[in-house]
């Protein structure tokens, strides 16, 4: 995916809901039209009108939504629009009982558009209104007089609303869940690549520069694993993992990017600032002295950073630009930092 799709850096449901809306302004503006000769046909001006303003919103948000980097703006406006439509018709003293069953289908797709709790918040509100229009049209005799019809619309819209409900609350778990696993790094719980990626393509804008990138690989790693084991050249890797989750901002994208090799993206940082924290890095990592057993593991790091103020910088630029100067460390003796 490109850096200039709007869908990047957001939640997986971002790019399903913006291809659901899409559908759902298609059909709202096939069955617009449908109903405009309908209700022409019937003397219904009034609803033909409605209809007409609702087929005409819909061809016109079509080419916004595929682009619009506001997708939830967007979705409240065409259910504020098909909501009002629909209030509208159940309203009219023209049409029929049978436009009640549109209720049936708007808890459905607020939950799909907007998620559990504002979806929940809006399906609420509509089936209030569409309750109490139907009441003011037909009375409470009506429903009274025939229970069974009215036990009926009663439990199906209820059971919609619940479905779609726990449906969107099982749906958003599960999504966390799937996010986490394919964003993290499972030995540390730190960032990894791909989350790194998308961090990168939200914050290389003018709203967070300068923005400074730290590499930082740890001194002699290869010699703890060997001497100590693979278990505590883990154990260390957490270690410094809480270190720089310890050092840093809340704001700022801590990564492992592979074996001893970590990556820190600072958002309104200048250079600087970058070698103030690389530095106190470099600090809180060689005062660890991580103990194994009977020995005291000295540990140290070499960090290189980069910073820009220039909007749109590639990631792979400023990864390699500093993973020269972290070489440069490493060549220049380690535990140290260059920039």
């Amino acid at each position: 995916m490109s850096l200039a799709s709007p869908d990047l850096g957001m939640p997986l449901s971002h790019r399903h809901r913006r291809n659901l809306l899409r559908l759902l302004l298609l059909v709202t503006a096939v069955f617009g039209f449908v109903f405009v000769v309908v209700n022409f046909e019937a003397g219904r001006y009034g609803l033909m009108l409605v209809d007409l303003a609702i087929t005409v919103v819909a061809l016109a948000l079509s080419p916004v939504v595929r682009r619009t980097f506001h997708l939830r703006r967007w979705c409240m406006w065409y259910l504020v629009s098909i909501y009002a439509a629909t209030l509208y018709a159940l309203a009219s003293p023209t049409t029929s009982i049978t436009v009640f069953s549109w209720v049936l289908v708007m808890p459905l797709t607020a939950h799909l558009l907007l998620g559990r709790r504002l979806g929940g918040l809006f399906s609420m509100f509509y089936l209030v209104v569409a309750a109490s229009l139907f009441v003011w049209r037909f009375g409470i005799d009506f429903a009274l007089s025939t229970p069974g019809a009215t036990a009926n619309i009663i439990g199906v819209t209820l059971w919609t609303y619940l479905f779609a409900y726990f449906y969107e609350a099982s749906r958003e778990s599960a999504e966390d869940q799937l996010s986490h696993q394919a964003l993290t790094d499972s030995l540390t719980g730190l960032a990894n690549r791909v989350q790194l990626e998308q961090a990168f393509g939200r914050l290389a804008s003018t709203a967070t520069l300068p923005l400074s990138l730290l590499m930082l690989d740890l001194d002699h790693f290869k010699r703890i694993n060997d001497a100590h084991g693979h278990a505590t050249g883990d154990a260390v890797l957490r270690k410094i993992a809480d270190t720089l989750r310890e050092q840093t901002r809340g704001d700022d994208v801590a990564c492992r990017l592979g074996g001893e090799e970590f990556c820190v993206l600072l958002p309104n940082t200048d250079n600087s600032a970058a070698a103030r924290l690389a530095e106190r890095l470099r600090e809180a990592i060689e005062a660890l002295h991580y103990r194994h057993n009977n020995d005291v593991l000295p540990l140290t790091a070499s960090i290189g950073f980069v910073s820009t103020t220039k909007p749109g910088q590639p990631l792979d630029r400023m990864l390699h630009a500093a993973d020269e100067k972290l070489y440069q460390a490493k060549f220049g003796g380690r535990n140290r930092v260059v920039g």
